[in-house]
């Protein structure tokens, strides 16, 4: 059901807000019969949140879906972080209103059901299983010298990831992967909302070499072969 609704009903949908999800006008352009999408989808909460959990979903496999295929192909951790980050690009770039509607601007007065956390965990566990291997081989820079010393805030900000996906990595890797995340979905949000097409004729370069820019800020180590 939710696969014959959801063009009309992701065309509703705004960066900003909800434009009219009710479920009943949605089926009705959709071409499906209002009563039998009401059993399914109540209320417009119902609805949304059936498109989000979906969207959340299919991004978590796209992204495990790349580093499955990493990892089988016997890549080294910086290869393997930047497939995984393809993964997210590269099912953002073909679902572009999916991927505005989970990292876009909130939908006013919407919280999304606790089930889309799983789905956000395998994507951040993606990532994380890279730094555990690389941890476990020696190829992960923790502490580094020089490097200033978190701020009482930041503490309290790497004490929550280490009570969580992280736990077990070092601080400074935990510190890294807060400005690592933001980067990686402000890449992608700009290429997603078409900014990037202006100053970049070649944007999959630019989404790698941030990739992997990212990987060795965070703490991983570029092969000799580069």
């Amino acid at each position: 059901m939710l696969g014959r609704l959801k063009p009309a009903a992701m065309a509703r949908l705004t960066e900003r807000h909800r434009a009219n999800l009710d479920p009943a006008a949605v089926a009705a352009e959709a071409g499906v019969d209002t009563q039998e999408a009401g059993k399914y989808f109540p209320d417009e909460d119902a609805l949304l949140s059936a498109l989000v959990l979906g969207s959340y979903r299919a991004l978590a496999d796209s992204t495990e879906a790349a580093a499955e295929a990493a990892l089988a192909a016997g890549a080294d951790p910086l290869r393997r972080w930047v497939a995984v980050w393809q993964g997210i690009r590269e099912w953002a770039v073909a679902h572009p209103e999916e991927y505005v509607l989970l990292w876009g601007r909130p939908v006013p007065g919407y919280s999304a059901p606790p089930e889309t956390m799983e789905a956000v965990a395998r994507i951040v566990l993606a990532m994380v299983a890279v730094l555990r291997d690389a941890e476990k081989a020696g190829e992960l820079t923790g502490d580094r010298p020089g490097e200033a010393p978190l701020t009482d805030g930041m503490s309290q900000n790497v004490d929550a990831l280490a009570a969580g996906l992280l736990e077990g990595l070092p601080r400074s890797v935990m510190a890294r992967m807060f400005v690592v995340w933001t980067q990686l979905h402000g890449m992608v949000g700009f290429e997603v909302n078409s900014h990037i097409m202006d100053i970049a004729p070649d944007p999959t370069a630019v989404f790698e070499y941030g990739a992997a820019a990212m990987g060795e800020y965070i703490g991983l180590r570029r092969p000799a072969d580069g």
